[in-house]
């Protein structure tokens, strides 16, 4: 026991330094759905919001749950890993099962953000809904816009017609009057609309762009013909992420923390596996995380390649034993 009190008195030291930090989270759903944020049960903005900022965060591993303003999309609860000092930002968008997640996008320094909740998702600025004189060009082809706009007065012994048309921005505007005998009785308006859409080069054949080709639902690793434990694996780039992310940590047991945390809810290859166990000092822990990660890994029928990560014959014979039963 002696020999750990110089890594508590160390800990107890740097303490206070980062008691001082805090961390800034980011939120905001791709598809510009309403939402509330909730971190260790604290609710971050009254109402649903497109994008909302959680500011000062002490705790590094918080708890967040997204309730979504549409109560029929299930909510996201998950706990995080955010070391201290920086701003988070994350995304909350759909995965292959149509189900909402988080996925990380990027840090900054802090303050970055501000505390800018955007309620709403930006709408186009080209196309405006309650403008009824202006039409979307369905045609396939593309051209100027004229917009006419006729108007015509009636007086009750007379006729007065007036024509405004604005083309690209030039606009003509055109009087005709035929005058009779006059009277102030009363008068008629009547006012029509027409958009006329304009091929500017009559000659050429509109293209329309390919259709893209539907993303599989399941990954398939080449030269690969056995057993499937998981649809999709980890990326390598945020495999390295994490790999970072559990490497930094002074302790086994946190190591073994974090690494647990962002094994439960990915997929993992066994390749990805043996990385993670070499982050480990201890026989056991490799053997406790190679048994933890097999229900989140996809090639399966190689999990025999695990037994060149243990030092004794002993672990590999455990670990045997747990697949046999499985």
């Amino acid at each position: 026991m002696l020999r750990h009190y110089p890594l508590l008195l160390a800990s107890s030291l740097a303490f206070g330094p980062l008691a001082a930090q805090t961390t800034d989270l980011v939120f905001f759903s791709d598809d510009g759905m309403k939402f509330t944020v909730l971190v260790d049960g604290d609710q971050k903005n009254a109402k649903p919001a497109a994008r909302v900022v959680a500011p000062g965060i002490r705790n590094e591993q918080p708890m967040l749950i997204i309730n979504f303003e549409d109560l029929a999309v299930a909510p996201i609860k998950k706990a995080g890993y955010f070391p201290l000092g920086m701003e988070y930002t994350m995304m909350i968008t759909t995965n292959k099962k149509g189900e909402k997640v988080l996925r990380a996008t990027g840090e900054a320094a802090l303050g970055s953000a501000g505390t800018l909740v955007v309620d709403e998702k930006p709408r186009p600025t080209d196309f405006r809904d309650d403008d009824p004189a202006v039409e979307e060009n369905t045609s396939g082809t593309t051209g100027s816009t004229v917009i006419v706009t006729e108007r015509t007065t009636q007086p009750l012994d007379g006729e007065n017609v007036q024509m405004n048309v604005d083309m690209n921005g030039i606009g003509v505007n055109m009087n005709v009057n035929v005058t009779g005998t006059t009277s102030a009785t009363s008068t008629t308006t009547t006012t029509t609309t027409t958009t006329y859409v304009v091929d500017d080069n009559p000659n050429t054949t509109a293209t329309r762009p390919p259709v893209p080709e539907p993303e599989p639902e399941v990954y398939y690793m080449p030269g690969y013909t056995g057993r499937i434990g998981c649809p999709w694996p980890m990326s390598p780039s945020e495999f390295t992420d994490a790999k970072t992310s559990i490497g930094s940590k002074s302790f086994e047991d946190t190591k073994m923390s974090v690494a647990k945390q962002v094994v439960s809810d990915r997929c993992f290859t066994v390749d990805q596996v043996k990385g993670v166990m070499q982050l480990f000092s201890f026989e056991e822990s490799k053997l406790d995380f190679a048994k933890f990660a097999y229900d989140h890994t996809y090639d399966l029928s190689n999990y025999y390649k695990l037994n060149d990560a243990f030092t004794f014959e002993s672990s590999v014979d455990d670990l045997n034993t747990f697949l046999r039963d499985r």
